[in-house]
């Protein structure tokens, strides 16, 4: 097995995750499973990139009966894909032939007999590459089937060596956020404030994040909820969100608060603190064994209690964990309604977002943080107080 120096875990955390994903497979009748999502692909072979060919399946193969796993990949990446993978074979091939090499190799070994399934929702490649691929596999004689969050699903809870690296980057996520509220101020750009945060995390360890941090400000914030940091120009009295990942090993932590430039705003304020108490409820009410939807439920009702519907954005979250380019979001969200419904276990990992608005101040406010059931217990890593902050000052204890 190619072993390469670079793997942020050990052998037996490997192995664990493959034998799992084996366990999912035989479970629904899958015989073979090519894995072409990014984060899927790192999860199993410790392999990342910052650009994956949309034209190229690049992915890992496996199989439910057998220990082996493939590697397949564009030959200019050969060298890349050596000290920085773990498979057993590699294989190779280059733009338009792709499918046909692929098909022939998994042929060569035996793989195409029973069902093989490709990852339809995944963001790599582009479908036309992975439609071609399904083509050429059923050509040869392979049924083709759907393995979509199978791998997701297997890689959901996280492992104690995982949480590990959740918690270290909730640590980073936090201090960093210590550090920008003293520096924030009048007059420095959304796109300023949005590089201060990221240079803050990296000066803290922190890796590239799957998305680029947010910033929110001025008139237009109550809409732009996704929009880039922009050249607008802080001024008072704005309310400035901000919403940015720590990264550790490819786990990402998310955290958003909200700050006043200047004189704050009674309103911002008196949300904020209403909405307040909606993770306490979250956490109180969660289970483990128990789907996420009660709690989330009872969260929600928490906001909507005190606060009016024309004023809240959403109340919710989703998993968190290994992302890559251009997302964080994961599969799985705490009103269980994404593509596979789940329990709360130990290693849930999971962002909580509580987003309001007035159109009339023209203001957002966000409060985001990430959740860790452990021990049976959810609870929020950060430590930072989910009310209306004071830009140029200390966040408060």
């Amino acid at each position: 097995m190619n072993v390469p120096d670079s793997l942020a875990f050990d052998l037996a955390e490997y192995a664990d995750r493959r034998a799992r994903v084996r366990e999912r497979m035989a479970a629904r009748g899958i015989d073979a499973l090519y894995v072409s999502s990014p984060a899927n692909v790192l999860w199993l072979t410790g392999y990342e990139a910052s650009w994956y060919p949309p034209r190229l399946p690049l992915g890992c193969a496996l199989r439910a009966d057998t220990e082996q796993l493939l590697f397949l990949d564009w030959s200019r990446h050969v060298d890349y894909v050596r000290l920085n993978a773990l498979y057993d074979e590699l294989i190779t091939f280059e733009y338009g032939e792709a499918a046909a090499v692929a098909t022939r190799e998994l042929g060569r070994r035996g793989w195409l007999g029973g069902t093989i399934a490709l990852e339809w929702t995944a963001p790599s490649p582009v479908a036309a590459e992975l439609r071609g691929l399904e083509q050429a596999l059923t050509a040869a004689g392979a049924e083709v089937v759907a393995g979509d969050w199978l791998v997701d699903g297997a890689r959901l809870f996280k492992s104690p060596a995982e949480l590990e690296r959740v918690r270290r980057a909730g640590e980073i996520a936090d201090d960093a956020f210590r550090a920008l509220a003293p520096r924030l101020r009048a007059g420095m750009s959304e796109l300023e404030v949005g590089a201060l945060i990221t240079t803050l995390l990296a000066e803290r360890g922190s890796e590239v994040a799957a998305q680029p941090a947010l910033v929110s400000s001025g008139p237009g914030a109550w809409c732009d909820t996704h929009a880039f940091p922009s050249t607008r120009a802080l001024s008072e009295p704005d309310v400035v969100c901000v919403d940015a990942c720590a990264v550790v090993d490819r786990y990402h932590v998310n955290l958003s608060r909200t700050f006043a430039v200047g004189t704050p705003s009674a309103l911002a304020a008196e949300l904020l603190d209403h909405a307040a108490g909606a993770l306490p409820a979250l956490c109180r009410s969660a289970r483990a064994g128990e789907g996420p939807e009660g709690a989330m439920a009872l969260a929600e009702a928490h906001v909507r209690e005190r606060i009016a519907a024309e004023r809240i954005w959403w109340v919710g979250g989703y998993a968190l964990g290994l992302a890559l380019p251009p997302s964080w979001v994961g599969h799985a969200y705490l009103a269980n309604d994404g593509p596979e419904r789940i329990a709360l276990q130990d290693g849930w990992t999971s962002n909580f977002e509580t987003i309001l608005y007035d159109r009339d101040e023209g203001f957002e406010v966000a409060a985001i943080d990430t959740v860790v059931m452990d021990g049976g217990t959810l609870a929020p890593l950060s430590a930072i107080p989910r009310m209306l902050l004071r830009a140029g000052e200390q966040v408060p204890a």
